[in-house]
């Protein structure tokens, strides 16, 4: 039995690669904070093809929380071979518009919680002599950022870009891969599809395609690395 834990994957790009994960023969840990209903029906999707599959929810900004789900996870499931760390919230603000309890969230939310989980399965994954990290990132986050409308996501993405880097580096004589996805904006709203190079925003699909590159066998000396799913795209270039 192979083990997929996705955060954040009751909705949008989390439940994309939950689905394509479970088609993949993983048994998934859907998690959630707040959107209860989605969880199930995304675990009603895939009880037929991973009849094992399970639902946790818990704040991953905290780390107590975070211990909790593993130590459900382990207890039912025993093992972890993936962890996708999706979760992160966007802020489309000025920067002087955006308020403290906003920038710590932004903060935490994106780089809090991947440091709180993947220590979490770290323990495990070193017992297994084996497993797979892979991070969400953002286009551009392997340099300093300075936008208008988004410099607490940038900061707290760089921040999750340096953790992947060092990570890999010391889990790699574990067996252990730890490796980084930075999509374009998937957010519509705020871009156009002349914003971007090849005339069309990221999608799903793009970034699904990048993640079952780094969990194939094709990827096994690939660690510590990020790849970018933008299609040319850069911050603050037209």
């Amino acid at each position: 039995m192979k083990v997929a834990v996705v955060t954040g994957s009751a909705k949008g790009l989390g439940r994309a690669i939950a689905l394509t994960l479970a088609d993949e023969g993983y048994t998934l840990v859907i998690h959630y904070k707040s959107s209860k209903e989605e969880a199930q029906k995304v675990l009603d999707l895939i009880s037929k093809k991973s009849p094992k599959s399970i639902v946790v929810c818990g704040d991953l900004r905290r780390e107590d929380e975070v211990s909790k789900i593993f130590s459900e996870v382990l207890k039912k499931l025993g093992r972890v071979d993936l962890l996708v760390n999706n979760v992160g919230d966007f802020l489309y603000k000025k920067f002087s518009e955006t308020t403290t309890s906003e920038f710590r969230n932004l903060i935490e939310s994106n780089l809090y919680s991947t440091l709180y989980v993947t220590r979490a399965v770290l323990p495990v994954m070193r017992k297994q002599k084996g497993g797979n990290v892979i991070n969400l990132g953002a286009v551009g986050a392997e340099r300093i950022q300075l936008t208008q409308k988004s410099a607490a996501y940038f900061l707290a993405k760089t921040g999750v870009y340096t953790l992947t880097k060092v990570m890999a580096h010391e889990e790699a004589k574990s067996g252990i891969r730890i490796n980084m996805i930075s999509p374009a904006s998937l957010e519509t709203d705020i871009f156009k599809p002349d914003d971007f190079p090849m005339g069309r925003c990221v999608t799903y699909e793009d970034v699904v395609k990048a993640l079952k590159f780094l969990i194939s066998p094709d990827a096994t000396y690939i660690n510590g690395a990020n790849i970018e799913v933008a299609g040319g795209f850069i911050p603050g270039m037209s």
